[in-house]
């Protein structure tokens, strides 16, 4: 069975279920235009605790899940109502959450959102077994010249790309879907391939070595190499950068990245560099110092 029909099937068998809080002649399940639960991923905008209701915006399921899901557009905007089922707690400014309500399969859903009930869409993906977790630990934000809070605003600005991003400390700590994880690695890799490509298209870069660990990167070029920045900045920055994320995804918290600079006319090894324990510096000087010994 595919994973998206494991997961299809197993959301039938746990939302055509009776929910906490509703007794069996409330929620009657049998028949093929029975009630049914309904979830919607959202996020939380503003809550007014007296009417106990908030104000929400539907965002994108990251799984592409129909069944059993409600059919509000992602980026539609309203009212979800907590007040039918007597809610015993609202979720607070900025929480994104899975909102459930009942209705018969086919319905279409206005706003307000009648909510039976809601949790923490990562609590949620986690009881489907489908929530994975990525460390990006601090030297490895500090080698992007970037920090935990900033990386947190540019997820909560694409909450798509991921379930959850937060801080812990000065690391970055992302929750994933399968399919969000899986998409997150095919775009590195991608980005990967094109920053290869792009060296490689210089006539001052003969080769470009990345190993299959991704823990190293061997650089085969000239000294003219070091008077093209943006060239400069791909194989010193980008390439590495790259490979220490593709480590993370892959569970890697103390990450590395050996970077090997080869001089393409004698086959000399320049600056044999390893990071983030060492600093990238080549000069011209220090090229011709290598070559020459």
């Amino acid at each position: 069975m595919k994973r998206r029909e494991f997961l299809l099937a197993l959301l039938c068998a746990i939302y055509l279920a009776v929910l906490p809080g509703c007794s069996d002649n409330e929620l009657t399940v049998g028949g093929e235009n029975g009630p049914i639960s309904h979830n919607e991923r959202a996020l939380v905008l503003s809550v007014d605790e007296e009417s106990q209701t908030a104000e929400v915006r539907i965002l994108e399921r990251p799984d592409g899940l129909t069944l059993t899901w409600g059919t509000h557009p992602a980026g539609a905007e309203g009212t979800a109502d907590f007040s039918e089922w007597g809610s015993s707690g609202l979720p607070e400014v900025g929480d994104d959450v899975i909102l459930k309500w009942i209705g018969i399969p086919a319905e279409e859903s206005s706003f307000p959102i009648l909510v039976n009930s809601w949790e923490p869409t990562v609590s949620f993906y986690e009881a489907l077994g489908d929530a994975h977790e990525v460390r990006l630990p601090a030297s490895m934000l500090r080698f992007f010249s970037q920090t935990a809070e900033e990386l947190v605003a540019d997820f909560a600005e694409s909450p798509e790309l991921a379930l959850e991003a937060c801080a812990e400390g000065e690391d970055l700590v992302l929750t994933f879907t399968g399919k969000q994880l899986a998409d997150y690695r095919s775009d590195v890799e991608q980005s990967l391939d094109e920053s290869v490509a792009s060296l490689l298209e210089s006539e001052d870069v003969d080769a470009v070595e990345v190993a299959d660990d991704n823990a190293s990167v061997t650089i085969t070029a000239s000294p003219a190499l070091l008077d093209k920045p943006l060239l400069v900045g791909q194989a010193f920055m980008a390439v590495p950068g790259m490979c220490a994320t593709l480590q993370a995804l892959d569970g890697t918290t103390d990450w590395h990245v050996e970077v090997a600079v080869i001089d393409a006319e004698k086959s000399v090894e320049v600056a044999p560099v390893t990071l983030p324990d060492e600093s990238v510096t080549i000069t011209a000087e220090s090229w011709a110092e290598a070559v020459a010994e």
